[in-house]
């Protein structure tokens, strides 16, 4: 970080080298007296395709894995074997790797589903991942979901429709961080970190050894109660192509910072390593009620930024630390294994190990598996049934319902449609700036994924039956958004759908519409959980 201390004019420049490998961003912010200079550097080629080539990368590392591209799922291979033994489905939002693909494989999951970067999966992929995991299942699946918004709503939506077919699933939702003071923690409650690991391996042993769907969920629920977070973060991450999440000084870290480059729920002053640990372990300790004589199991999360240096020094006070409470670390796991792309930070997890679960935790964390990022991994051995890559080529047909309108109504309607995404693409970087002071700073490029989505398809629209238009919306803002965004738009525009079918009557589409939108305000308010005052999408509309 440096500062010039003078006025001048300036302009802001992307470096880009021929061949893309490599992006150099440099970002000047003005004030008074002083500019801001930064430089940001990552390995990417396109930031839309950052989450597929990685994936593909895995697959190549680890080719007895199973990569399905278009829905960005890596599934175990040999699924049909899991005939009489429960498997285990997770994911979330990409740019924490090896989370939770690195997870794949006996004695933990049986499919991951990931992303885009910082966004919940489509529950569509979601759907996709149960359906194949669920062709060969006939014992149940048990879906662990880290505790974001974007992955309760579309998990929920998955777990539902898998519901309706008739098939056995059960979910864990794990919320196990202590950051963040419970009167701070807003509606949604406690964010899902690292502990998420914990309660993966400890089913994933119970569900290899052929414990039903209802001793496996019961299980997952009850490490749940004896896991705690704590993070601390040195840097903000920045998502390629974008600037850094928020600001911190050189003497500055940020206490309970989040996995999506989020920023934590105070600041404080830098100080040596073991007095960080000390203050993170106070807190670990209150939460899960640990005195002397107790023993855990931890984990000690690189962010993604830190060195192996600094991490071999977090483990070394944590464990320190631990015993001079006379509480001691039974099982230590340190690495990155849960990240937040280039941020520095650790997380801090404690399993809480008491004398009627000790020695059935610990069994269950010593099983084996083959899972690529947990030790012991054999999966990235060659073979002749190597890795798959299976392209989906479904073409959806556009469907005609409901009501139809007047020639005048349908163009009104596309003009709106085609001028309203106009202005999302021009606003993009705007409404990004906007997000990056109280989110993760991709509510423009989220938008424009629909926009674009739209413009791109808006001759294919029956604009004759609005019915069908908005169905069409819906669509697209699930495939093309994805995250807590896309479920929203997703919900609104299908319960827009529900309402204009259900009308007979042609006249007062003024009225019609009124109605319409308010189905689709209250729908929101039903799955999203806003109320007014929180300044939520609703607010807005």
């Amino acid at each position: 970080m440096r500062f010039i201390k003078k006025w001048c004019s300036f302009t802001i420049h992307k470096v880009t080298q021929k061949n893309d490998f490599v992006n150099s961003y440099v970002y000047f912010s003005v004030y008074p007296t002083k500019i801001l200079f930064r430089t940001m550097k990552s390995l990417v080629n396109e930031v839309n395709n950052a989450v597929t080539e990685s994936l593909f990368g895995l697959s190549f590392a680890f080719p007895q894995l199973e990569y399905q591209e278009s829905h960005k799922v890596v599934l175990m291979p040999n699924l049909q074997e899991r005939k009489h033994k429960v498997s285990l489905i997770c994911g979330g939002g990409s740019g924490h790797e090896p989370f939770a693909a690195g997870y794949v494989g006996n004695g933990m999951l049986a499919a991951a589903v990931a992303g885009s970067i910082y966004a919940a999966p489509p529950s569509k992929h979601i759907s996709y991942a149960i359906d194949r995991v669920s062709q060969y299942n006939n014992t149940g699946i048990l879906m662990v979901v880290p505790n974001y918004t974007g992955d309760c709503l579309n998990f929920g939506i998955a777990i539902e429709k898998a519901r309706q077919k008739g098939l056995k699933i059960s979910e864990v939702i794990v919320n196990e961080d202590c950051s963040i003071p419970k009167e701070e923690q807003g509606v949604a409650g406690k964010r899902g970190l690292t502990g998420i690991i914990f309660v993966m391996k400890i089913a994933g042993a119970l569900a290899e050894q052929g414990l039903s769907l209802e001793e496996v969920t019961k299980t997952a629920h009850h490490v749940l109660q004896n896991i705690a977070t704590y993070s601390v973060g040195l840097t903000a991450c920045a998502i390629p192509g974008q600037s850094p999440m928020f600001e911190l000084g050189e003497d500055e870290i940020e206490v309970g910072q989040g996995i999506h480059g989020e920023a934590g729920y105070e600041k404080m002053k830098l100080k040596p390593c073991s007095e960080i640990v000390a203050f993170m372990l106070k807190r670990l300790r209150e939460t899960l009620s640990l005195k002397s004589g107790d023993s855990v199991a931890v984990i000690i999360n690189n962010f993604g930024a830190l060195s192996q240096l600094e991490q071999g020094i977090v483990v070394y006070d944590v464990v320190k630390h631990l015993r001079s409470m006379n509480i001691e670390p039974l099982r230590v796991y340190a690495g990155l294994l849960m990240t937040s792309l280039n941020s520095a930070g650790v997380h801090i997890t404690l399993l809480k190990l008491s004398e009627d679960d000790k020695s059935f935790f610990i069994g269950c964390l010593d099983a084996p598996t083959v899972a690529p990022k947990w030790p012991g991994c054999v999966y990235s051995i060659s073979t002749e049934s190597s890795r798959k890559v299976v392209q989906d080529l479904i073409v959806r047909a556009v469907e005609t319902i409901g009501m139809e309108i007047t020639l005048e109504l349908q163009n009104l309607l596309k003009q709106c449609l085609k001028s309203a995404c106009e202005s999302i693409i021009q606003k993009e970087n705007h409404l990004n700036d906007l997000d990056r002071g109280c989110g993760d700073g991709d509510t423009g490029s989220t938008l424009n994924r629909l926009a674009t989505g739209i413009l791109a398809n808006l001759d294919k629209f029956q604009f004759s039956h609005p019915s069908s238009v908005f169905t069409e919306l819906a669509h697209i803002a699930e495939e093309e958004m994805g995250g807590t965004s896309g479920a929203l738009y997703c919900l609104f525009f299908t319960s827009i759908t529900t309402e204009l079918v259900s009308l007979s009557e042609k006249k007062g589409w003024l009225q019609i519409w009124a109605r319409a939108f308010r189905s689709g305000l209250n729908c929101l308010i039903k799955y999203g959980k806003a109320k007014p005052g929180d300044r939520s999408m609703g607010r807005t509309s």
